[in-house]
C-alpha cells in the first residue's frame, strides 16, 4: 500500500497573490513581473494566465510604467533622454513605450531635457568644488555624457557653467 502524494503543483491562485505582492511595492513593467513569477517557479502557461490578467486590470502598463520612471528620475536622479530610454528598455519596455513615457513625464513634469542637463550641471560642479577648474570640468563633462545628455549640449553647459559659478 503506497501512499498518494498530494498535489504540489502551483496554483493560479498563489501565481496571482505572488504578483499583486511583487507590484505592491512598486508599478513594474511585464517583463520584470514575468522574471520574478518564473523565477518563483511557476510555469510559464501559468503566468501568462497571470500577466494577461494583470493587464486586462491595469495593473500592469509598460506606457505606465516608463511614464512613472522617468517622473521619478526627474524628481530624483534626473538622466538625459538617451539614458532614460536605455534604462527603460533594460527593463523591458519596448523603445516606442520608453519614448512616449519620457515624452509624457516631460509634459507632465514640465521641464525639458535642458533643464535636467543644467540642474544636473550645477549640482555636481558644486561637488567638485574643491578641484582644479581643469579637472572639474573634465569630470563633469563626462559625468554628464554618462548621464545621457547630448556631448553638444553638455559642452554649452559646462562653458556656461564655469562663465557664471563662482567658487572653483
Amino acid at each position: 500500500m503506497t501512499a498518494e502524494k498530494p498535489d504540489t503543483s502551483p496554483t493560479y491562485e498563489e501565481a496571482w497573490n505572488a504578483a499583486l505582492s511583487y507590484l505592491s511595492y512598486r508599478p513594474r513593467s511585464r517583463r520584470e513581473l514575468k522574471r520574478h513569477l518564473r523565477r518563483k517557479g511557476y510555469p510559464s502557461s501559468l503566468v501568462d494566465r497571470v500577466l494577461s490578467r494583470c493587464e486586462e486590470l491595469t495593473l500592469l502598463d509598460d506606457l505606465s510604467f516608463a511614464t512613472a520612471f522617468v517622473r521619478d528620475r526627474i524628481r530624483l536622479r534626473p538622466r538625459g533622454v538617451t539614458r532614460l530610454e536605455a534604462e527603460l528598455v533594460g527593463k523591458g519596455v519596448s523603445r516606442d513605450d520608453a519614448r512616449d513615457g519620457i515624452r509624457v513625464a516631460f509634459e507632465e513634469e514640465e521641464v525639458t531635457e535642458r533643464d535636467l542637463l543644467e540642474v544636473t550641471a550645477r549640482r555636481r560642479w558644486r561637488r567638485l568644488a574643491r578641484m582644479d577648474v581643469g579637472t572639474a570640468r573634465r569630470r563633469l563633462y563626462a559625468h554628464l555624457v554618462r548621464s545621457g545628455f547630448p556631448p553638444d549640449e553638455v559642452q554649452r553647459a559646462v562653458a556656461e557653467i564655469i562663465k557664471t559659478e563662482p567658487g572653483l
